[in-house]
């Protein structure tokens, strides 16, 4: 196993441990991260509903988990695929290749199209 592989998979592990430390904070105090644009102007954001789109995915109530949030729901294992190929980029001391930047851009435009229906549906 190369160093960049290493690196890369030390990366994954310290952003699972995270997310697990903060599902037993938000399940077990009630905190969790405020979403700004939310909080300044009562809409939801394209990525509104992610917290609790994966503590529905954690006790396996995906029904729950496609109300949080219908883009991300189907979406989400593609983000975390490229998370994972964009920190080995990184971490091999790589360029992202054109294409990748051609998908993350369209990614990108799609999200904000979903928060524009999703806004002006009051999803």
């Amino acid at each position: 196993m190369t160093d960049a592989w290493k690196k890369t998979i030390r990366d994954i592990t310290i952003i699972i441990i995270g997310g697990i430390v903060y599902y037993f904070i938000n399940r077990f105090t009630g905190f969790g991260l405020k979403c700004a644009f939310h909080e300044l102007t009562g809409l939801r954001c394209p990525s509104c509903g992610i917290s609790h789109m994966f503590i529905d995915l954690a006790a396996l109530d995906f029904k729950s988990a496609y109300k949080d949030n219908q883009f991300l729901f189907f979406t989400w294992p593609l983000v975390a695929v490229e998370i994972v190929y964009l920190l080995y980029k990184h971490e091999s001391v790589h360029d992202i290749p054109k294409w990748n930047i051609a998908v993350i851009a369209i990614f990108a435009a799609a999200l904000c199209t979903w928060g524009a229906f999703r806004i002006a549906l009051n999803f």
